[in-house]
């Protein structure tokens, strides 16, 4: 298998230390330079509003200062990495800001809130949007289920057989949910993840780029579902690993980072902006991967 050189990786780091947000810089000390659990802590708490939730622009492709579920499921997915448990203020008020936000009729979350549209943002980001369900009602399932202690029984229970019964008649082809429900099967009990597994195989199948010529374009990577070898779908895609860490490994940009293959369309100085905290997004979630991998030379 293909290995990025130890030029390119230290270019990556480089651009993540000098470029990157303050929240990307601490991450990536934290999980490949032994750094400061701490200091992610801090960066985090900056995003975390007073309803719990967090906003503020942690999704770079929306500004608005309000708490949304999106931003939410991004902020706790990066406590999880931090080893954050269920005694840490930050994860108990994330969890009640989810637990508060829940809408009974859609049994789920709506995506972003109303006031979206009152700061620059992407122009597919607006309010009451035709979102499927699992998008983020099904990653926000998965880490209730993570953080199962903070949660009433008998509503995760229920949450979960909706989850289930969703995914298996009303699931969507749609990439964007696909990544959620396969970050829900990561934390759900096994017994349940079983009932769901064949239906997520199915959409994965429909959903994900294996085609080498349109990685170039928008699209659903082998590597954004496939992120680690332990994978359930790593068998399902093996064969086109090994050609997708080529194109992360050619694709560098000359600077370290990876750019995104998106624009926003609108709020050009601003979209300026969020493309540099995107780029140090997708850099240190590539890095996240090809060490995964073992793509390092």
């Amino acid at each position: 298998m293909e290995k990025i050189s130890n030029e390119q990786y230290l270019q990556a780091t480089e651009f993540l230390k000098s470029k990157a947000r303050p929240l990307e810089k601490a991450l990536f000390a934290f999980e490949f330079e032994n750094g400061s659990r701490e200091q992610v802590l801090e960066e985090l708490t900056l995003y975390q509003n007073e309803d719990g939730g967090f906003g503020n622009g942690l999704e770079p492709d929306f500004r608005c200062e309000a708490s949304s579920a999106l931003a939410t499921t991004i902020g706790l997915q990066h406590l999880i990495r931090i080893g954050a448990d269920e005694s840490d203020a930050m994860v108990q008020r994330a969890i009640q800001y989810a637990l508060n936000t829940f809408d009974e009729e859609k049994m789920g979350w709506e995506i972003v809130p109303k006031e979206v549209e009152t700061a620059p943002r992407a122009i597919w980001w607006n309010y009451g949007g035709d979102w499927p369900w699992g998008n983020p009602s099904a990653e926000m399932t998965g880490l209730l289920h993570h953080y199962k202690g903070l949660v009433p029984e008998d509503f995760l229970e229920k949450l979960t057989a909706h989850a289930v019964a969703y995914i298996n008649e009303e699931a969507t082809n749609d990439f964007h949910e696909l990544q959620c429900l396969v970050k829900l099967m990561k934390e759900l009990p096994s017994e349940e993840a079983e009932k769901i597994a064949a239906r997520v195989r199915e959409i994965a199948h429909h959903s994900v780029t294996t085609d080498p010529v349109k990685w170039h374009d928008y699209c659903l990577l082998p590597l954004q579902v496939v992120y680690v070898p332990t994978s359930f779908l790593y068998e399902d895609f093996q064969e086109i690993i090994p050609a997708n860490i080529h194109h992360l490994a050619s694709n560098q940009a000359e600077d370290g980072s990876w750019k995104p293959t998106w624009a926003w369309g609108r709020y050009e100085d601003v979209w300026e902006i969020a493309k540099q905290e995107w780029s140090g997004v997708l850099t240190l979630d590539n890095l996240r991967v090809l060490r995964e991998f073992d793509a390092f030379s």
